[in-house]
């Protein structure tokens, strides 16, 4: 009889399911929030202290429990545990559970030796029921679970899955303690060993009262629907006054029909045609779009209709309509277009200091109608380059890698084919150049010619003086010693200068050989001469210091 009625139950639920199943249905966590009888420590000699009330921790709102995690090894022994947690899930909408897990507070405040979990129900299922074995403090918790969909069909709680328990099995094995049907836990009042008799005790979890809530099924929220776009009132071809067709353009009204559009944003209108509308502009289901102007190219209209505050609110419909054809008369040829596309970086061509050599590469695309039989494609300005009109597309040709001056300023390119005069086309900004790279080397920084003479004049003023000044000091030093003067006027030592001579020149030709390849200098006619010159007294002085110092010695 018992089996009978339970069939029956089971029959008119999943009757009650079906008739629901025939509108649209949502899930959502109910309150309030109620919790079962606590099950609290058995307070004995060893663990006088009675259970005290801690925290109430449940999930966030709209989360439910799926799940357990704790530590254990405390005191009371190596598997006891020490604390646990709840671990909780979003239900969405559908039923279905998030992938992200929240844990709960911390059902006691003493730490454990070992984690022990997590542990967690099997897909879209959460906690309905837990066992839990207990004697001076919580030694095991073990759950039950449920689909969420069959808990809010109010199937009994008590039809569930077991799951895998932490603790240990000390303790004693209390009843398993069930929700009311149509619950799930979604959290638990913690209760806390208060004495710290025996040594350590105080803060293990001492007990526990599960905490649950209802799973409700309600009428789901209406979603945005763009439900069709059409097309009316095609205009006629204008050719807009020239004889490129690219430029033919018709208009039409385009209508979108929609339901329960956001409470803001816009109605935006893409594809061939673009248009926007404010939502509190819109009258309810319809909105029709006037004269939006599109391309007179003879094909299937093709047009999107979607709200900017509800982005998965969009249709788009490949065949609104047919475009009149064309107008333009494009028997002749025209160049319509110059783009720059793919701007390299800039070059210094491996001169450092010169700034007329920096170049960047770009890929000009030429757009044109009706190009002529015979001839070439050009192009002047910041670009030069051909190729042979048997080598182009019928409307586009691309020109890869063309290389130009690398001066920041807009990029400014002609196009024209040599076999029509007339047809031609100047674009003053078809793109930006990159800004040269090359180091200048700031003006004066070399020696002019003029510049050249001080130097020497210089040296030869700085000379006079190192040798004025060092013959004297040495005169006054040796007082009437004839030998030693005799020593003293050997100023001049033709061997050893001829020597230093080369040395000097060399460097000279280090400093200049460096300026050129690092900083892009170039000679002027000032700088041989100058060196020349500059080297012969720069050559005497540091053989006359050489020499002095070695007659000193």
């Amino acid at each position: 009889m018992k089996r009978i009625i339970t069939s029956l139950a089971t029959s008119l639920l999943l009757l009650v399911a079906f008739n629901q199943s025939s509108f649209a249905q949502c899930f959502e966590v109910g309150s309030p929030v109620a919790q079962l009888t606590p099950i609290l420590k058995n307070p004995i000699g060893f663990c006088p202290g009675i259970a005290q009330a801690a925290a109430v921790c449940d999930c966030p709102t709209g989360f439910v429990a799926v799940g357990y995690e704790g530590e254990e090894g405390n005191v009371y022994g190596a598997m006891v545990l020490s604390q646990f947690t709840l671990r909780c899930k979003q239900l969405n909408s559908d039923g279905t559970l998030g992938a992200t897990v929240s844990v709960t507070c911390a059902n006691g405040t003493a730490n454990g030796n070992t984690p022990d979990g997590p542990v967690d129900a099997a897909l879209n299922e959460a906690l309905v029921g837990l066992e839990v074995r207990i004697g001076c403090a919580m030694d095991a918790i073990m759950g039950e679970s449920k689909l969420i969909t069959d808990v809010a069909l109010g199937l009994p709680n008590t039809t569930s899955n077991s799951m895998t328990g932490i603790g240990g099995t000390g303790g004693s094995p209390q009843p398993v303690m069930y929700v009311p049907n149509g619950n799930v836990i979604v959290g638990m009042q913690t209760y806390v060993e208060p004495l710290n008799q025996p040594n350590g005790a105080i803060g293990i979890t001492a007990g526990v009262a599960w905490r649950y809530a209802p799973i409700l099924t309600v009428a789901c929220p209406t979603m945005c629907s763009v439900d069709g776009i059409s097309t009316g009132n095609l205009s006629t071809c204008d050719d807009n006054g020239t004889p490129a067709s690219s430029d033919d353009t018709f208009t039409a009204d385009v209508t979108v029909t929609y339901s329960a559009v956001p409470a803001s944003g816009t109605l935006d209108l893409s594809g061939d045609g673009t248009a926007s509308v404010a939502v509190g502009s819109l009258a309810t289901g319809t909105h029709t779009f006037s004269g939006v102007s599109m391309s007179a190219d003879g094909t299937a209209i093709s047009l999107a209709a979607t709200f900017s505050a509800d982005a998965a609110c969009t249709l788009t419909n490949s065949n609104a309509g047919t475009a009149p054809s064309a107008c333009s008369a494009t028997t002749s040829c025209a160049v319509t277009n110059i783009v720059s596309t793919n701007i390299s970086a800039c070059d210094n061509n491996g001169t450092t200091g010169l700034v007329s050599d920096d170049t960047f590469t770009a890929d000009v695309t030429v757009t044109f109608e009706n190009a002529p039989a015979t001839g070439t494609l050009n192009l002047s300005g910041d670009a030069t380059t051909s190729v042979a009109v048997g080598s182009i597309g019928a409307t586009s040709h691309t020109f890869n890698g063309a290389t130009m001056s690398a001066n920041g300023g807009p990029i400014g390119i002609t196009a024209s084919f040599s076999a029509d005069a007339g047809c031609i086309f100047s674009k003053s900004n078809t793109g930006q150049a990159p800004s040269q790279c090359s180091v200048t080397i700031p003006p004066g920084s070399i020696p002019t010619m003029s510049e050249w003479g001080l130097i020497l004049f210089a040296l030869i003023i700085f000379t006079f003086s190192v040798v004025f000044g060092t013959q004297h000091q040495q005169k006054l030093a040796m007082g009437g010693n004839t030998s030693s003067s005799a020593k003293m006027q050997k100023s001049f030592d033709k061997k050893l200068y001829f020597k230093v001579l080369p040395y000097v020149y060399l460097a000279f030709v280090v400093i200049f050989a460096t300026a050129i390849s690092l900083f892009g200098y170039e000679l002027t006619s000032a700088d041989v001469p100058g060196s020349l010159l500059s080297g012969l007294v720069m050559a005497y002085l540091i053989s006359f210091v050489m020499n002095s110092t070695s007659q000193n010695k």
